[in-house]
């Protein structure tokens, strides 16, 4: 059980984005069964698609870090990349070094990430809140 100290930490936090289990570019998100925030995140994604956004979907992505977030009542989203040698090649191994990474989807991912944090720090209000305890997918 959360105690007030944790309560008003976790009321400061807006959103928690993480990128984990993908490579090269982002082309959207995985709104977490979540229609709000797909709904947020469509508009949010309409002006960068000349960066290559291509679309977000309603559907969780689980087995990664914003899990954690989620389950405390924090909204957490993980973007949608290339699988490609991921799960593996790349994905925890000694084939997941400098030389492999493509620099121009390094800028891309950098540029999306910052786009989606600069949104949300500006919104005139918070991402929808999922309910604290919330069971997370395991998918």
């Amino acid at each position: 059980m959360a105690g007030p100290k944790n309560q008003a930490v976790r009321d400061k936090l807006d959103v928690y984005f993480n990128i984990d289990n993908g490579t090269g570019p982002i082309y959207g998100w995985f709104a977490q069964d979540d229609p709000a925030a797909k709904q947020i995140f469509d508009a949010w994604l309409e002006p960068l698609r000349e960066s290559g956004a291509r679309r977000n979907v309603l559907e969780a992505v689980g087995a990664t870090d914003h899990l954690t977030f989620i389950a405390a009542g924090v909204p957490g989203f993980n973007p949608i990349q290339d699988y490609v040698d991921y799960d593996v090649r790349t994905h925890h191994t000694n084939m997941d070094t400098a030389e492999r990474v493509n620099i121009a989807d390094i800028r891309q991912a950098a540029l999306m990430m910052a786009a989606f944090a600069y949104d949300a720090a500006m919104a005139d209000q918070k991402i929808p809140r999922p309910a604290i305890g919330r069971a997370a997918p395991d998918k």
